[in-house]
């Protein structure tokens, strides 16, 4: 796929799944749990996983999930990492 064609393929997805991931930032940060515990977080992420037909091994060090999207083309290999604990704020 040529850059500008890829450019304008994820501008498209971005826009088609804008509303979606609106709501579900907004429903994680209504339910903010801290280190460990993000139990209602991983289940959530599984859900929308197995939604999207994502395979994926959960419970890793408690709540961690490890997703894996395959590739039609060998080669190089893209790793993403993300917290998706709360940090307790203290008043």
């Amino acid at each position: 796929m040529e850059k500008i064609e890829l450019k304008n393929h994820v501008k498209d997805l971005a826009h088609k799944y804008a509303e979606e991931a609106i709501a579900g930032r907004r429903y994680l940060h209504s339910i903010p749990e801290t280190g460990f515990e993000e139990n209602k977080t991983a289940a959530f992420i599984c859900e929308k996983l197995k939604e999207y037909g994502i395979p994926f091994n959960s419970g890793i060090a408690k709540t961690g999930i490890l997703g894996t999207i395959e590739s039609r083309e060998k080669g190089k290999v893209i790793a993403l990492r993300a917290d998706m604990d709360a940090l307790p704020i203290i008043e």
